[in-house]
């Protein structure tokens, strides 16, 4: 099947410029937009990207504010000074947006990985209407108090030291504590996959990795805390899944939990799949072909893919674990 990239440019209104990219084939039949990563970019899923291309599907990446690039090295790991989730979630719709106009009539799945979850959660709390449902990756349950304890640390850090301060106690306390439950660490990104070569990928890619400010992350967990699933769509098919090992989803418990809430507000149809060993980037993984294709599955039939193993279910919604 033939596929094509095309770059994808548009202009927000304060005059932040999203760059990305399009890959399609010559008939898709369904778009799935992807909300990536903290300290990652959208051309990391370019190889997910092109294989879902090459199934019928039409796939749009891009770089959230202080990522990807194009970004110049004084505002990586920064959304903005004022109003930085506000922006990223109008970034998102204005995606989203283009995405539907370009692939008119098809229906669009909105995948989010880890930060991106919560960005996608936040948007189809706003913007529910324009999707036909939401792949979370990696995510986890928004613990409020845990979270306002964290905004207020990270808020008197800021006031100390100013929004675009990047702090080594936050760094410890998020990707390096996550990664000493891999300790002895090999790097310091073992965390993220079992597969040795994606890591050293990210390693090396200088794109990748960096500390964000202290705004970011002011920015983020207020997000995070406006999340309210009892708000969302109740016949928005929601999709959760991530690995076993993963230290962000609490090595599974966060993510059940989370996916409990969901069920509990009620929406009609949820699942949640774990995959046995997994890290915390799924679509990265030793067994990512599989991921893979369950993530087609999701955006290119009506059903989830349950095969056997645990199964916790009611009518429309499903839990199992591989």
């Amino acid at each position: 099947m033939t596929m094509n990239e095309l770059p994808l440019t548009l202009d927000a209104p304060d005059g932040h410029r999203i760059t990305g990219t399009i890959f399609t084939s010559a008939n898709p039949v369904a778009i799935l937009v992807i909300s990536h990563g903290m300290a990652e970019h959208g051309d990391r899923y370019r190889s997910l990207a092109q294989w879902l291309s090459e199934s019928g599907m039409a796939v749009v990446t891009f770089h959230h504010r202080g990522h990807g690039p194009h970004c110049p090295w004084e505002k990586r790991g920064h959304y903005a000074d004022r109003d930085g989730w506000a922006n990223v979630i109008d970034d998102l719709h204005q995606v989203v947006e283009f995405s539907r106009s370009r692939f008119a009539g098809l229906p669009l799945h909105l995948l989010g990985h880890s930060m991106g979850s919560f960005i996608a959660q936040s948007y189809a709390q706003e913007y529910g209407d324009t999707l036909d449902s939401l792949i979370l990756s990696a995510t986890n349950r928004i613990s409020r108090r845990q979270l306002l304890a964290s905004r207020g640390m990270i808020g008197l850090i800021r006031l100390v030291f100013g929004k675009q301060h990047r702090s080594r106690l936050v760094a410890r306390m998020t990707f390096e504590q996550f990664n000493r439950t891999f300790s002895p660490n090999r790097t310091g990104s073992d965390w993220l996959s079992r597969d040795h070569a994606q890591v050293d990928q990210y390693v090396s890619d200088p794109f990748c990795g960096f500390d964000c400010t202290v705004g970011l992350w002011w920015d983020f967990i207020g997000g995070m805390l406006s999340i309210s699933p009892s708000t969302w769509r109740k016949d928005l098919p929601v999709h959760l899944f991530s690995g076993t090992a993963d230290a962000v989803g609490e090595m599974g418990r966060g993510v059940r939990q989370h996916f409990q809430a969901i069920r509990e507000a009620g929406l009609d149809k949820v699942t949640l799949r774990l995959f046995d060993g997994g890290r915390h980037e799924m679509l990265n993984e030793t067994n990512r072909e599989e991921v893979w294709g369950y993530l087609r599955a999701m955006c290119l039939t009506s059903d989830s893919p349950l095969q056997a193993g645990y199964r916790e279910e009611s009518t429309q919604t499903h839990a199992i674990i591989d």
